[in-house]
């Protein structure tokens, strides 16, 4: 049976992980057979946990993993700090992660920590503070996944050397790089993108033929698109994708080379070509399901198929459109229920597409779906920039329903929460656009006083956040005050 292991192991290092799984099922069925220490099995079991979780098959992965860390338990004792437990805490977490539980991800990475002694600088100390970064990420509590990362990075830097280019490192700042993105502060993701990248190119010796640097590459481009600069972030990702095509040159279809495919579409979206958008996202498509099989649920077709569906509504074919999101919908219902990966993109982007055809009753339906899914994702209490998306929807629905006191509640709502996610006397675009829609919504219930103090807000933070007198947002609001004014003379003219 070590024999089997050792092969499977070896197969799982060389990314064969097909192979690895069949030879660590072999060990697995002689070893029931077999007087087989529990070690032994757990080591085993926690192998086809790893291996299944990098098929992406989470809910098998988490079986095995469950049931390695049992005989651990077991074996070593309940509350025993043991570093095989620990271990398994760490890989059970990543999958818990993947599953969207990401609370119970955070409780297991917190248990393996605990098991450390922290004053100690360790690799797997980092691991743990970076994989903890990661889980808050997904909570949408970014200020507390900067935390993790810069002590993972804090850590590394004392293992390794303050100035040494090491892959941990520079991981670290990638990662470092997405938070502040998610803070939409793309400015100091660039600095640490960029940083990342040089550092990747220091390691390997300026060979381009390597994902690090392909990946790099992608999330400059990422940075760049969210910083309005669709053409230098298409110049990336087209780094991006010559890289790729380098590294895959014998599989021709991988799903590096799909995601890059699928960003340059949105790119062009941006740009308003929605021609190239079209046929950026029939290419990664097409590469997925030549990747996963025509006929099979994953993710990434999931992903596609919402894609292309959006660039279908912007060309007005709302029916084709609701056909993709439908088979999105149904696609992640099939892989993991309800809460699955891009179910409450689905949903969010059927209810778009029903509002866009004048139906605001089934709108509103899936924009409540899609915000019961994310609150169960992300926490029923959680401030989330997707959960600002439905509520926005959902006010949005409303108010074409001409309920305008619900309009106003749903973008209260949203206003508190981008103030908790922003800061509540951050100067931010989120807010300033949140500021924005409630004083059109005060308009609509003829509050002009609250209306006009509501857009003067918007409009002194606008030009603390931008020096550009003539930035569109700034001319916005400014034109909605216009009309305000014009309408208050309207008014006091009818009743004179």
């Amino acid at each position: 049976m070590l024999h089997l292991s050792d092969i499977g192991y070896a197969y799982l290092e060389l990314g064969e992980t097909r192979k690895a799984i069949n030879y660590f099922e072999q060990a697995l069925e002689i070893q029931e057979h077999s007087s087989t220490p529990l070690l032994e099995i757990a080591s085993l079991l926690n192998n086809l946990g790893v291996a299944w979780g990098r098929m992406e098959d989470q809910r098998k992965a988490k079986s095995y993993l469950q049931q390695a860390l049992e005989i651990k338990k077991s074996f070593y004792g309940e509350s025993t700090a043991h570093p095989e437990i620990a271990s398994l805490l760490n890989n059970l977490g990543g999958i818990l992660g993947n599953l969207g539980e990401y609370r119970t991800a955070v409780s297991h990475y917190e248990q393996a920590l605990q098991m450390y002694d922290q004053s100690t600088a360790h690799p797997f100390i980092a691991a743990l503070l970076n994989n903890l970064g990661s889980a808050w990420v997904d909570l949408g509590n970014y200020k507390k996944a900067i935390s993790y990362f810069e002590r993972a990075l804090q850590v590394s830097r004392s293992i390794y050397g303050e100035t040494t280019a090491h892959p941990h490192i520079a991981g670290f700042l990638v990662n470092l790089g997405g938070a502040w993105g998610k803070l939409r502060e793309h400015r100091r993701e660039v600095s640490y993108r960029e940083q990342a990248l040089q550092m990747y190119r220091s390691i390997y010796n300026k060979q381009t033929e390597h994902p690090d640097i392909a990946e790099s590459l992608y999330r400059l481009g990422a940075a760049w698109y969210h910083l309005g600069d669709c053409r230098k972030a298409i110049s990336y990702y087209k780094q991006a994708l010559q890289v790729n095509k380098r590294i895959y040159v014998e599989t021709s279809a991988h799903p590096d080379i799909a995601k890059v495919l699928n960003s340059i579409g949105r790119a062009w979206r941006k740009l308003g070509d929605h021609r190239r958008e079209v046929r950026f996202y029939e290419q990664a498509l097409q590469m997925r399901r030549s990747i996963y099989g025509q006929q099979t649920a994953h993710p990434h077709i999931a992903q596609s198929l919402n894609n292309l569906g959006t660039a279908l509504q912007d060309e007005g074919d709302y029916r084709k459109a609701i056909s993709c999101y439908e088979q999105a919908l149904e696609m992640c219902k099939s892989i993991n229920d309800e809460t699955s990966a891009y179910s409450d993109i689905s949903l969010n982007n059927l209810g778009t597409a029903w509002s866009e055809l004048g139906d605001e009753r089934r709108a509103i339906s899936y924009h409540e779906q899609a915000l019961q899914t994310r609150r169960r994702m992300y926490g029923q209490q959680t401030a989330h920039p997707d959960i600002v998306t439905s509520l926005y929807h959902l006010g949005r629905s409303w108010g074409n329903l001409g309920e305008y006191t619900r309009k106003l509640s749903y973008y209260e709502q949203v206003l508190n929460m981008n103030r908790s996610m922003y800061g509540p006397q951050t100067a931010h675009p989120s807010i300033v656009r949140s500021l924005k829609n409630m004083g059109m919504a005060l308009c609509e219930l003829c509050d002009f006083k609250a209306a006009k103090s509501t857009f003067l807000e918007a409009l002194a933070m606008a030009k603390q956040i931008n020096q550009d007198q003539n930035h569109s947002l700034i001319k916005n609001i400014k034109r909605n005050l216009q009309v305000l004014k014009a309408t208050e003379i309207s008014l006091d003219n009818t009743y004179h």
